[in-house]
């Protein structure tokens, strides 16, 4: 994560000090710039994390969506418990 200050309620930063973003979300440099129980806003960047022709790989699309989501929900349950989301079609995310 970088040192680059994020927009995030108490709840955010009290989880990201606990937990941090977690290894995936580091090796695919993903990196918040907002976060809360409504709202979860990050950037990750193409290069290392591209298909053999140099576009943006479909399951870095998936990371991305399902890490945000998950940011999200663990903001929104926290702190009562943990929360889990499983997306199964990219644009339909579920609780479960």
């Amino acid at each position: 994560m970088s040192d680059k200050p994020i927009k995030a309620s108490e709840d955010a930063l009290e989880l990201m000090k606990q937990r941090g973003l977690g290894t995936l979300a580091e090796k695919m440099g993903i990196e918040l710039v907002e976060l809360s129980a409504e709202r979860a806003v990050a950037t990750m960047p193409v290069a290392g994390n591209t298909q053999p022709i140099g576009l943006l790989h479909g399951g870095a699309h998936v990371v991305l969506a399902e890490s945000l989501g998950s940011f999200a929900a663990n903001v929104h349950a926290h702190p009562w418990g943990l929360s889990l989301i499983h997306i199964s079609e990219p644009t339909r995310p579920r609780l479960i």
